[in-house]
């Protein structure tokens, strides 16, 4: 009976450091959001590619929290702009608002100077959407499948689940059309 306990002290300590591994902590957003800085190429089902920008805004405002603008580019054509808001929600989650420009061909190209944005504040956004990652275990985050109508390169309707994983800096997306099981997979690479 001894023996049994020390084994379950065991074993609730183990599950204990585990979870603590897991914890989210403020600094986990400011990582996600440095990572995250960047170029990547984009491959879709090992095929079609595109270019994605993450550029950083707003950094010298105040803000508690972290801006990022993305612009994603597919054969010199823009198909997704979008400005990022990072915010922690609470001890294993954080939360990513996606906010669309309400006038975004004014910032078309505008990720090479992140400067640019210094003239502007958040009344250029609008339809602010969330998207909530769990940490699943240190420098890896997922969200859970949804239908993300915020994310306009994509059908509504269509199941959408993101994760990104900083130690090999890239970022993944699977889509499940509707009306399918089957899943398109897009990798985004840092260049």
């Amino acid at each position: 009976m001894k023996r049994l306990a020390l084994i379950l002290a065991a074993l609730m300590i183990g599950f204990g450091g585990f979870a603590q591994k897991q914890k989210f902590t403020v600094e986990d957003a400011k990582q996600f959001y440095r990572t995250m800085q960047g170029d990547y190429t984009v491959i879709v089902n090992d095929s079609t590619t595109a270019s994605a920008h993450f550029t950083p805004i707003w950094e010298n405002t105040g803000n508690p929290y972290h801006w990022l603008y993305v612009e994603v580019a597919l054969d010199e054509k823009v198909i997704l702009q979008k400005v990022l808001e990072v915010k922690p929600k609470n001890d294993k989650m954080f939360v990513v608002k996606a906010y669309s420009l309400k006038d975004p061909a004014q910032f078309v190209g505008k990720w090479g100077n992140s400067n640019y944005f210094d003239g502007f504040n958040t009344a250029i956004l609008r339809n602010g959407k969330k998207i909530t990652f769990l940490k699943t275990q240190d420098f890896s985050y997922q969200s859970y499948w949804y239908r993300y109508g915020v994310i306009d390169c994509f059908p509504q309707g269509d199941l959408l689940h993101f994760k990104f994983v900083q130690q090999d800096e890239r970022f993944y997306v699977k889509r499940m059309p509707t009306g399918t099981s089957r899943i398109l997979g897009y990798q985004g690479i840092k260049e």
